[in-house]
């Protein structure tokens, strides 16, 4: 797994759409140029968007990839969640994730992240993830990046607490010669949690499981705005030895 590193961009269109159509998560091609970005980002209505939100979205090179709509903090309000991807003539495709909170006004830009959602391609223009997924549930977001490859299967969400949104439960799901591993960790608070460590014996017919337990104590908080998955497991891997 390559550590990603990155600076990013933004940009979307305003326009005159209604946002009915915001209720469903859609995935939009990553082939947009400028001219056709304007249909793509039609849910983007500049009056039901708070004013820092839209001067963010219009001035840059950024196109919409991800959307989820739920309902995040505790008011009845349905809140979003847009994950931003850099224009194709970029190449690099790095990418911002925009929490937007509701409100009788409209939306309001809450959180805003560089680094939560990975890369889509690697330094080779091969995808790191096949499969990739973000929705707003219970007052949770949760991310969901599957790979055939050595990338594996990463799930992480982050919960609404205390007017924040904190780490609840990191899993990772690895397949190699000879066994299968899961990791599982699960925060106590900002930089301290448990890890248990699965490993699966594939080579035996009734594939026997051993679980560890460890203490894993984090050298910075894991939060929203600066969570990079492949630094943190490497990391909480590193205190399994």
């Amino acid at each position: 797994m390559s550590s990603v590193f990155f600076s990013v961009l933004v940009f979307a269109c305003q326009n005159k759409n209604s946002l009915d159509s915001t209720l469903k998560k859609k995935s939009v091609s990553k082939a947009i140029n400028k001219e056709t970005a304007p249909l793509q980002s039609a849910t983007l209505k500049k009056d039901t968007l708070g004013p820092e939100i839209t001067e963010f979205l219009e001035n840059y090179n950024y196109v919409i990839q991800y959307e989820a709509v739920g309902f995040l903090n505790p008011d009845n309000f349905k809140d979003k969640v847009l994950i931003l991807q850099e224009d194709e003539e970029s190449k690099s495709f790095a990418r911002i994730t925009l929490i937007l909170l509701g409100s009788k006004q409209g939306f309001e830009l809450y959180k805003k992240s560089y680094t939560i959602m990975p890369p889509e391609y690697n330094a080779d223009n091969y995808k790191n993830f096949d499969v990739e997924d973000v929705t707003i549930e219970n007052n949770k977001i949760l991310f969901d990046l599957s790979a055939v490859g050595p990338n594996g299967h990463i799930s992480f969400e982050f919960t609404f607490q205390n007017n924040d949104l904190q780490l609840q439960e990191f899993t990772g799901y690895f397949m190699g010669a000879g066994s299968h591993t899961e990791y599982t960790y699960k925060p106590k608070n900002q930089t301290t949690g448990t890890l248990e460590e699965t490993v699966i014996n594939t080579m035996e017919d009734d594939m026997p499981s051993t679980t560890k337990a460890y203490g894993i104590k984090l050298k910075s908080p894991a939060d929203f705005e600066n969570f990079d998955y492949d630094k943190f497991l490497n990391e909480i891997i590193q205190q399994t030895n």
